[in-house]
């Protein structure tokens, strides 16, 4: 197989916000890289804004077989055994796991693959970095960026949107919607980092979007980064960045799944959970959020903002789902496909299904 090198390959990344050289290769990361510095370190490791979910490679090729050679950066808490996921042309999935995880160059191979239509997207695993250090083809085999023309939805949330531990990366719950409604998928989800970083709104704002979903609240309540006082003057600064670059795009803001515990404490036991640390004592509860993000959609909606929805996360996870809520915070796979499936329902029937 001949090697198509990482210069090559800067056109065909989906997804990624930049897309930093390394001394072997390119890593396509969740931050734009003029402002990275700028960012609250805890965003920018491996395990966050560096973890590529969502992020895929997407090409035209005559080639039967396919392979990636890449470079991990594993956060301690990822499994090694990182899987992709190649999407054919006909929306046909294949999946495989890294061959080896050596620390300097692994490969991911597929083939021989049988499709009329050439385009592929390789989608990279969710949870932790990957340089990557060439696409390897047959002999001989064309290949090309290819464009995709889809409506661009941004999607901004916690680690129930990031889904670093789904089995595979199609298997989040943004790119099983994104595939159901036809749209161009770049997920904004942090693991712990949604608390409505100025930032964030500034980097959204300049992505060209047809939609955009926030969905708020469980990561201020976990680490009480947030008062009654000031959550819903910043989810308000937060829409009306996003505001001044796309007047007319539809937003969505989404609130907290069910989550068992928090509906009604103000109290978040994750420092316990993770070692013996303090309780954070906050003063809201997860339901109380629900009450405040709905009356933030409201206020823009009587302004005149037509484009704006509120979506309670309990219709995408509810209390008929709790077994498929096992830590009572992270769904499952079977939870997670249920969020994709349901919120692609309910803007698969939307007026406005840009």
């Amino acid at each position: 197989m001949k090697p198509v090198g990482s210069e090559s390959l800067l056109g065909f990344f989906e997804g990624a916000l930049g897309l930093r050289k390394t001394h072997d290769g390119v890593q396509p990361i969740r931050l734009p890289l003029d402002e990275l510095d700028l960012h609250h370190a805890s965003l920018k490791d491996p395990f966050r804004a560096e973890a590529a979910s969502g992020i895929r490679m997407r090409f035209f090729t005559d080639s039967r077989h396919v392979a990636l050679r890449v470079r991990h950066h594993l956060p301690e808490l990822m499994p090694a055994e990182p899987v992709y996921d190649l999407v054919t042309g006909d929306g046909s999935i294949i999946r495989r796991t890294a061959t080896k995880i050596s620390g300097t160059s692994d490969e991911v191979r597929f083939g021989p693959l049988d499709q009329t239509d050439g385009t592929i997207e390789l989608w990279l695993p969710p949870g932790l970095g990957v340089i990557v250090q060439s696409l390897l083809l047959d002999e001989g085999a064309h290949v090309e960026a290819r464009a995709d023309g889809s409506p661009r939805w941004v999607v901004y949330g916690s680690s129930i949107t990031h889904c670093a531990w789904v089995p595979s990366p199609t298997e989040t719950w943004p790119a099983i919607a994104a595939r159901e409604l036809g749209w161009h998928l770049t997920s904004l989800g942090f693991n712990g980092g949604c608390h409505l970083d100025p930032l964030i709104a500034r980097a959204m704002a300049r992505l060209p979007a047809d939609r955009f979903t926030l969905k708020l609240g469980i990561n201020v309540h976990n680490l009480q980064t947030l008062r009654e006082r000031t959550f819903a003057p910043l989810v308000h600064g937060f829409i009306s960045t996003l505001r001044d670059k796309h007047e007319q795009t539809p937003i969505t803001i989404v609130s907290p799944i069910i989550s068992p515990e928090r509906e009604t404490s103000p109290v978040s036991m994750i420092p316990v959970l993770r070692g013996g640390g303090a309780p954070f004592y906050g003063d809201m509860t997860v339901s109380q959020m629900r009450e405040i993000l709905r009356d933030v959609v409201d206020l823009w909606r009587r302004r005149g903002d037509s484009n704006i929805d509120y979506l309670d996360g309990r219709e995408l996870l509810g209390e008929a789902d709790l077994p498929h809520l096992p830590d009572g915070l992270h769904p499952d796979a079977k939870g997670y496909a249920l969020m994709g499936c349901r919120f692609a329902a309910r803007y698969r029937s939307h007026k406005d299904n840009r």
